[in-house]
């Protein structure tokens, strides 16, 4: 919300705000997680490509493009496990 709320408020004087979105990067910040991860250098590249070609939201791995395609579709989708509680809404 703080960046659709800065892409709106900075769009009358021009300024483009490119929300860049990567699920793990190779960084000593994700040292911890075994599974797949981004390099540095192919977020930083798609994210210049991003801002070069005016988009408003660069996903750069594909766990990031099925949240964001997920967000759309019911709660449940994204988190599974809240289609066992009973009673709970979707």
């Amino acid at each position: 919300m703080a960046t659709n709320s800065l892409r709106q408020n900075l769009k009358e004087q021009g300024t483009l705000v490119t929300a860049v979105h990567v699920g793990y990067m190779d960084t000593d910040m994700a040292a911890w997680f075994d599974g797949p991860k981004t390099a540095p250098e192919v977020v930083a590249a798609a994210a210049l490509d991003g801002v070069e070609s005016g988009e408003y939201e660069v996903l750069v791995d594909p766990w990031t493009k099925q949240v964001r395609a997920g967000l759309s579709g019911p709660l449940t989708a994204l988190y599974p496990a809240l289609a066992a509680s009973v009673g709970s809404p979707s």
